[in-house]
């Protein structure tokens, strides 16, 4: 694969840093100071920091299920399992009850992998004692067997937001030492590495407009202009950023692959992803425009080691379609010199 998975620890700090506002607390100013011979000790370092962080402002909390038999009537009596379990024989009523606990899945999920951390020899020995020191805050929390699935259940709100940074990054690590220690094939491993950058990359780029810039950022769904009204089963279109200012709309589509550009054969001219292509003359054509107003689409690639790289502009029926890539592997002041460069290529303005 064609892409320089390297990028500077110090470069994937500073996204997390954007992506995750959370990262600019005083507690993790020393990070930003540290250097890491790799990714996976950057995210041990975080997590080090931030699951105490979570502990000292109280575990989070909310209401479970609780099936138990007691002598004692609360909440509802289960009569079919009552009579299952022979309860009544002892006296006893099988009742379902809710409980206000820590022993929530966003807790599980945090107890899971200190457990995993404080067995894993990809971490210095420091570092496991360190994590199974903190386990002691999680007595009441029910023991989870860590998979990749979990996190798909996990619903943020404003009482456990302060949660989302860390379970990420718990999530990154875990990534990151199971796919050291599996038998997955090396491709498998990159596509894997692949799609977890695309997702900080994603977020970073949003973060960064949003703090960086004047822009009216938003990443708002493109509703189809369909003549009918009828939308079934019509795919969604989710943009990644639209930066807005003085009638002017710039739809951005972030893009991390192995490949920016292909070629049909070996040797043959480097050519536009045309799904990519396609994808964002929908979404400009799509966009619903107030009048006076002028939209153009970016598809902003994070740039790879392949000697041709996307950097064209298109005028397509009326419609202007920036095509750039990203080198994240420079200097971080150069990464943000060039953000705000390929926006000015449309919006011509000074910041």
């Amino acid at each position: 694969m064609e892409r320089n998975n390297s990028i500077p620890i110090r470069n994937i700090y500073y996204m997390l840093s954007y992506a995750y506002q959370t990262l600019n607390l005083s507690e993790y100013k020393q990070i930003g100071t540290e250097n890491f011979e790799n990714v996976k000790e950057l995210y041990a370092k975080i997590l080090a920091i931030g699951i105490p962080v979570l502990i000292r402002g109280g575990l989070s909390k909310d209401y479970i299920s609780v099936e138990e038999t007691s002598n004692v009537i609360k909440g509802k009596i289960d009569i079919n399992s009552t009579i299952n379990k022979n309860a009544l024989v002892i006296k006893k009523v099988a009742v379902v009850y809710d409980e206000f606990s820590v022993n929530i899945l966003l807790n599980q999920i945090i107890k899971a992998t200190l457990v995993y951390l404080s067995r894993s020899n990809k971490i210095s020995q420091k570092m496991r004692r360190f994590f199974y020191g903190l386990l002691s805050y999680f007595a009441e929390v029910s023991d989870v067997e860590l998979n990749l699935k979990l996190w798909k259940n996990l619903r943020y709100n404003r009482q456990n937001i302060r949660y989302h940074f860390i379970v990420d990054v718990c999530r990154y690590l875990y990534e990151h030492l199971l796919f050291d220690e599996s038998s997955t094939s090396h491709m498998m491993k990159e596509v894997q590495e692949e799609q977890r950058l695309w997702s900080l990359y994603e977020k970073f780029i949003y973060a960064f407009f949003k703090r960086e810039t004047k822009y009216k950022v938003s990443h708002p769904r493109i509703q189809w202009s369909v003549d009918d009204e009828f939308t079934d089963a019509l795919p969604i279109m989710q943009t990644d950023l639209v930066l807005q200012k003085d009638k002017k709309t710039l739809i951005v589509d972030a893009k991390f692959y192995s490949e920016n550009m292909v070629a049909r054969f070996e040797g043959g001219t480097a050519k536009q992803k045309s799904s990519n292509l396609y994808q964002m003359f929908t979404y400009v054509n799509n966009w619903k425009k107030e009048r006076g107003e002028t939209v153009a689409g970016m598809l902003l690639y994070a740039k790879t080691i392949a000697l041709n790289q996307p950097n064209h502009i298109y005028h397509i029926k009326g419609n202007q379609i920036l095509v750039v890539s990203l080198d994240l592997q420079q200097d971080f002041k150069g990464i943000k010199e060039n953000l705000i460069a390929y926006a000015n290529q449309f919006f011509c303005i000074d910041l």
